[in-house]
């Protein structure tokens, strides 16, 4: 259960000083104390490090250049249009500046989606700066304008959670992909800002990658998902067959603990639904858990899917009545949380602090059970 040298608060989090260095807006040169947006010889744009990067640090803390709330994607259109058409100069310039993908250009031009922007633009647009209705050619271009940002939106859009719908970050865009990252990206829903830190040590002028895709699934998988964005993933874990097994047996795991976990926690006597999971125990879960473990760690994989099985385990430890190694695993899963959102973030509904504190309450009133148990075991019998 060897793990990387712990993240302390005073690495990950940023001093008042030092944010404002870390805070990138629309409107902003695009670079930070610890990166920068330069063009690369193959895919565009990228960010790089201008300097080393500890793992935990706080990179960049960016606001949205357009974003949308949360709706059915027949209606995501009509949402952009009237986002679009209420931002700023700045805004638009950036947006226009990121990439277009051939698919989902397609996917706007086609008859369904146009056809409501046309009627949106109609609807709202039609009239010129001089009162008069705007004639088919200029409707034509506005249309088009409109598409084509769309187009940009749904390349470059993060999903920011159920609440907070979907936005376009200009620094958090210009990161190319890797099925090994080196960023987490943590959406705060309080100050609605996006923050991004490093999940590796980084070193000066090595390219920074995010991911677009779910980690935790088979290769072939991955490279589908991502002929969405009109490339074939080279990175390490696809360049290096021997991943495959890996990844495959992850996915195996996870699905068996994943589906243990939810029998186990929220099975309900009243359901329909007679099936039973797999893994017939505790023993046999915590055995699960930890080879998902070592696979997710041989991998190279850190984030969500590392702190949910060291979270799962940690529950397990209890259900065998080991509660220091729930201890061990429940501070695992809050070292990579400080890493990857920050001591104040949250990766799960549950808060790790406060299931450590439980977690050492009970040991240490085990501790003391045992040494009175102790104690008493060995006074002398009293002499009547």
């Amino acid at each position: 259960m060897a793990s990387q040298d712990p993240i302390s608060v005073e690495t990950v989090d940023a001093t008042a000083e030092e944010l404002s260095a870390l805070v990138i807006h629309p409107h902003e040169e695009s670079v930070t104390k610890w990166a920068k947006v330069s063009k690369t010889p193959a895919s565009g744009f990228g960010v790089f490090a201008i300097q080393d990067i500890p793992r935990g640090t706080l990179i960049a803390v960016e606001t949205a250049v357009l974003s949308i709330p949360n709706v059915p994607d027949e209606e995501a259109a009509i949402e952009f249009c009237a986002a679009l058409h209420k931002s700023t100069k700045p805004n638009l310039d950036r947006l226009e500046s990121l990439s277009l993908d051939p698919l989902a250009w397609k996917s706007v031009s086609g008859d369904a989606v146009r056809s409501r922007i046309w009627q949106w633009c109609q609807d709202n647009l039609g009239t010129g700066v001089d009162g008069q209705r705007m004639s088919h050619h200029e409707l034509s271009v506005a249309v088009d304008y409109t598409c084509r940002c769309y187009g940009i939106f749904l390349t470059n859009n993060l999903e920011t959670g159920s609440d907070s719908g979907r936005g376009v970050y200009a620094f958090f865009s210009r990161m190319n992909h890797s099925c090994r990252p080196d960023i987490f990206e943590y959406f705060n829903t309080k100050t609605g800002e996006l923050s991004i830190r490093a999940i590796h040590d980084i070193k000066a002028g090595d390219q920074i990658h995010s991911t677009y895709v779910d980690l935790l699934q088979p290769r072939k998988k991955r490279q589908k998902t991502l002929e969405a964005w009109g490339f074939m993933c080279q990175c390490p874990a696809c360049a290096n067959p021997a991943f495959d097994a890996l990844s495959d047996r992850a996915v195996e795991l996870d699905d068996m603990l994943e589906e243990y976990m939810y029998y186990h926690e929220d099975f309900s006597s009243d359901t329909d639904d007679d099936h039973e999971p797999f893994l017939k125990g505790p023993d046999e879960a915590l055995g699960v858990a930890q080879e998902l473990i070592q696979i997710i760690r041989d991998q190279g994989i850190y984030g969500e899917s590392l702190f949910h099985t060291y979270w799962n385990a940690s529950k397990l430890g209890v259900e065998v009545d080991d509660l220091q190694l729930a201890l061990d695993y429940a501070r695992e899963a809050r070292e990579i949380e400080v890493c990857c959102v920050g001591a104040d973030g949250k990766m799960s509904d549950e808060d790790p602090v406060e299931w450590i504190g439980y977690l050492e309450s009970q040991i240490a009133h085990a501790n003391e059970e045992g040494l009175l148990t102790a104690k008493l075991a060995h006074q002398e019998p009293s002499v009547p």
